[in-house]
């Protein structure tokens, strides 16, 4: 396997244990800044997130293996499918350990050991080894053997508590956040773990929890929760702020929506006049914070009737943005994907695959001045296990083809006819 040359985590090599989005989107971060990241996945499926829908279509043409999903969070890495159930299996990630970075896993604590795979078993292979295990809990106290995903990240974390209707059911978010930021957090740490072996020459063990992460991150409401101890608590407010009026969602033109912050006396006089409604700022019911939190329904409804007044949503941003007034437009994923401004920051590429046309795939938000990002495809099940085991181990064609038959290690039945079709 031909180590990358560009990216500023280049000549880093990461052995990826990992699965679903926590895991995967962590060492895609690292294989987009340059990391080679060699992606262990069981037979005869792989990543289970393989499956997940969309399956086909004229919108997704790439095979069952290869959801939308699975690609976003495993551009670029390569793929080696083995049964860790076999003792031939473990044997070769032993002899690949000494040639590897960083180990990266997300099962729970007690399923590494079982292979004989934990950090102080890989540590005695080598020493300088960064290590990171996420888990939904971590790797200590009363829950750290519970299995987790990410509706429970957002639950136990904090998050749900805060988003919904104030009276109604806690609204999950829909984009899989406690996943992708504690991936994100995971990353952090990896990285900050490789400058400190840099500097003193020693490898560590790295323990990220999904419910430490969604409550770390969380700058707004917890920090009150806690240095009050508890006696402030922040009601789920729906469309509403909890702090400030006008700061919320806003039903506009077209049936799009738009949020607006106004979260002090200076931007409601200047919305007031963007509004042409002057009279609004002194008015006893508007006319201060605590007025217009008590009056917010009625507030919501004047911003609303202006906003009626422009022929698009856009229109509407404009209008207020050009008044130094924090506002947006409340945009789906496609939308965007196709704005002018992901355009700008070059946010979407479009990736050649075997098999099937290119696909578009979003890019890490990272933007380094003199070490631009490489997006890659991602594999397809056990394609690179000839690559990498020959490249690291230096195993013969005969002794490749053993471990196939004996079922050590798996590949798709569409990896051998790869080649011919690879742009």
């Amino acid at each position: 396997m031909t180590e990358r040359k560009t990216g500023i985590l280049r000549g880093i090599t990461v052995l990826d244990f990992t699965r679903a989005v926590a895991g995967g989107y962590c060492t895609r971060l690292l294989c987009d800044m340059g990391a080679s990241v060699i992606k262990i996945e069981p037979p005869p499926i792989g990543d289970g997130i393989r499956l997940l829908p969309p399956f086909g279509g004229e919108s997704w043409a790439m095979p069952p293996s290869m959801s939308p999903t699975f690609v976003h969070c495993n551009a670029g890495k390569k793929s080696l499918c083995m049964d860790l159930k076999r003792p031939e299996a473990i044997d070769l990630v032993k002899r690949l350990v000494p040639s590897v970075d960083v180990v990266v896993e997300n099962y729970t604590r007690h399923v590494m050991p079982s292979f004989g795979l934990a950090y102080d078993d890989l540590r005695r292979l080598r020493e300088d080894l960064v290590m990171c295990s996420i888990s939904g809990f971590g790797m200590e106290g009363p829950l750290a053997d519970r299995p987790a995903a990410d509706a429970v990240g957002q639950a136990m974390g904090g998050m749900l508590s805060l988003c919904g209707e104030e009276h109604g059911y806690p609204y999950m978010a829909g984009n899989g956040i406690a996943d992708s930021v504690t991936a994100t957090t995971a990353a952090l740490g990896i990285v900050a773990a490789l400058f400190e072996r840099l500097r003193t020459g020693t490898g560590q063990h790295i323990d990220i929890s999904m419910m430490d992460t969604v409550f770390a991150v969380d700058c707004a409401a917890a920090p009150s929760y806690v240095a009050s101890r508890g006696a402030y608590s922040v009601p789920r407010g729906g469309r509403f702020h909890h702090l400030a009026c006008p700061w919320g969602v806003f039903k506009g033109p077209q049936d799009k929506y738009l949020v607006i912050m106004a979260p002090h006396d200076i931007p409601w006089e200047r919305l007031a006049r963007v509004m042409a409604r002057p009279e609004l700022i002194d008015d006893p019911e508007f006319a201060s914070m605590d007025a217009r939190q008590r009056n917010r329904e009625k507030v919501h409804a004047i911003i609303e009737e202006f906003l009626q007044t422009f022929p698009t949503a856009e229109a509407a941003y404009k209008t207020l943005s050009d008044a130094k007034i924090i506002a947006g437009v409340v945009l789906d994923p496609w939308e965007v994907a196709n704005h002018p401004q992901m355009a700008s920051r070059n946010m979407i590429h479009s990736i050649p695959y075997p098999l099937a046309d290119p696909v578009p795939t979003i890019s890490t938000a990272v933007h380094f001045s003199k070490s631009p990002l490489t997006v890659g495809r991602a594999p397809f099940v056990g394609e690179h296990n000839r690559t990498v085991l020959r490249d690291f181990l230096g195993l013969s064609e005969d002794e490749l083809d053993r471990l196939h038959e004996n079922g050590a290690l798996y590949q798709d039945d569409v990896v051998p006819h790869l080649a011919a079709h690879t742009p």
